[in-house]
């Protein structure tokens, strides 16, 4: 039953970040099977240049727990699980970035964020507001889980 919420959270935060990448940087894939490699894996969001040879891979992730330790935690599992596919789009000659973007349940900010934000050319003015946006989002869909969990009434 809290799935629902849970994937509403993820992909809040998710829709947002896509959205905020200017055209110039690339192709951006959300949810897709990588393209020009052979994996299973399926990142929340690839962006490929053809004409830089980049490729930026990055997952996002609500980790329950809010602590630094927890966020950390949560990245660096993320960032472990799409280490392979980062490593084949390196012998087919791209330049890879790979990251994890980290919010935690209660709208923790996880410090690195403000590096994913900045590989992926979201400007300053817009990565103020969009930090804003995106820890309300959160905060509101935990807030729905959390009346699902105690009145077992979807939200």
């Amino acid at each position: 039953m809290h799935s629902v919420g849970w994937q509403g959270r993820h992909d809040a935060v998710l829709g947002r970040l896509s959205r905020a990448i200017p055209r110039a940087v690339g192709d951006v894939r959300v949810n897709q099977t990588c393209p020009r490699v052979v994996s299973d894996l399926q990142p929340d969001l690839v962006v490929i240049n053809e004409d830089e040879r980049t490729v930026r891979i990055v997952d996002v992730a609500v980790p329950f727990e809010n602590r630094s330790l927890a966020l950390v935690e949560a990245g660096n599992h993320k960032v472990n699980k799409y280490a392979s596919l980062a490593e084949k789009y390196r012998e087919k000659g791209y330049e890879v970035s790979l990251d994890a973007f980290i919010l935690g349940a209660l709208g923790s900010w996880d410090r690195a964020n403000e590096g994913v934000l900045k590989h992926l050319r979201v400007s300053p003015r817009y990565a103020r507001v969009m930090r804003r946006l995106m820890v309300s989002d959160v905060i509101r869909w935990s807030r729905d889980i959390y009346v699902t969990h105690v009145t077992g009434h979807q939200q």
